[in-house]
């Protein structure tokens, strides 16, 4: 059959169980203890020990207890309450499997005590959902991010504010759509920038790292996002992504992000992508700025020199500044430089 001590498949189980592929409704819990209160809660109900049909745990560190990374339990015939920390909300996750023919009283009871213990959303803020390779399958593993406290009018050029205004209104937005474009030279802010935008909205953001980028192509990709909607999608580095279709690999990916943006998958999955790159807009794929698809394209560039003088000043650096500087300049200016010579001459450390 499957070995349920490495790796439970719920899916797989019902299926074979039963004959059918499940439902799932994926709840996020607002702490890892609140498994326990549900649990507490179910065991009024239900014998939960005859009901374990899968349930791992990992040692690690000695004199510590267990790590409970899988438990199964069939609640009732075609109803089957899954915890996994595998899953894109961590701990915190707690999944339902069932089918049409599930009793409607049982599921009921299990969902009202799930939605009872929801996050609220505060602290879908300060994270984001990174894409990874686990046992051969893409998954979203939820991580902590810090959210810098940015002056978006100190560290930014003034054409900034308008359409971050846009982009914050739309990414606000329930069961909303779109592509937003963030490009210009590195050192601009433009990472800073999206970090600032992550806790700005509860919507689940969803990062892809330049080296799974390219599997946005795969079917399996698009076939994670059913259990992802109403999602922020953050692609950092994506030039290789946008650029003009020319039949090979990109030309997929680029067709996906089409249609997650403005699309038929656009209608199921309300997907909003963040796309950042340093190449010139006009290498990407034109389809990606029509009307309608775009909800913000914007270019960052160096701070113009008054602004740029005026941060340098408020960090305490005395020297002045001339020309327009990038803010990664800004910051760094007294960080040592590291020199080298094309034919070897020299190489080192210099002020």
């Amino acid at each position: 059959m499957f070995d349920t001590a490495f790796y439970f498949q719920p899916v797989r189980y019902f299926y074979q169980r039963y004959g059918k592929l499940p439902r799932r409704l994926n709840f996020q819990l607002s702490g890892k203890a609140d498994r326990q209160t549900l649990l507490t809660e179910l065991g009024t109900t239900y014998d939960l020990e005859a009901c374990l049909v899968a349930h791992t745990q990992s040692y690690e560190k000695a004199g510590e207890g267990p790590e409970v990374l899988t438990t199964a339990l069939l609640l009732a015939p075609e109803l089957l309450l899954l915890f996994g920390d595998r899953s894109g909300y961590g701990d915190r996750g707690a999944f339902v499997f069932y089918s049409p023919d599930t009793d409607r009283q049982e599921l009921e009871r299990v969902t009202k005590v799930l939605t009872s213990l929801l996050d609220a959303g505060e602290q879908e803020r300060h994270r984001i959902h990174v894409l990874r390779l686990a046992f051969n399958d893409l998954e979203f593993t939820p991580l902590s991010i810090k959210i810098p406290e940015v002056d978006l009018a100190t560290h930014y050029n003034d054409d900034l504010l308008p359409a971050h205004e846009t982009i914050v209104q739309r990414l606000r937005q329930p069961q909303d759509k779109g592509i937003v474009i963030l490009h210009g030279q590195p050192g601009t802010g433009k990472t800073s920038y999206i970090r600032h935008l992550c806790g700005l909205t509860d919507k689940p953001k969803l990062f892809i790292p330049p080296n799974l980028a390219p599997r946005i192509a795969d079917p399996e990709f698009i076939n994670l996002l059913h259990d992802n909607t109403n999602s922020v999608l953050l692609i950092e580095d994506a030039e290789e992504l946008l650029l003009k279709r020319d039949g090979g690999r990109g030309s997929s990916a680029v067709s996906n992000l089409l249609n997650l943006s403005d699309g038929l998958l656009a209608d199921c999955f309300h997907i909003q992508i963040v796309c950042t790159f340093n190449t010139d807009l006009a290498r990407i794929d034109s389809a990606l700025l029509r009307k309608g698809r775009l909800i913000a394209a914007y270019h960052f560039q160096p701070l113009v020199q008054e602004k740029a003088q005026a941060l340098a000043a408020s960090l305490g650096q005395t020297e002045p500044v001339t020309t327009p500087l990038a803010l990664a300049d800004i910051y760094n200016r007294d960080a040592p430089i590291f020199e080298t010579t094309v034919n070897g001459s020299r190489i080192g450390f210099s002020r």
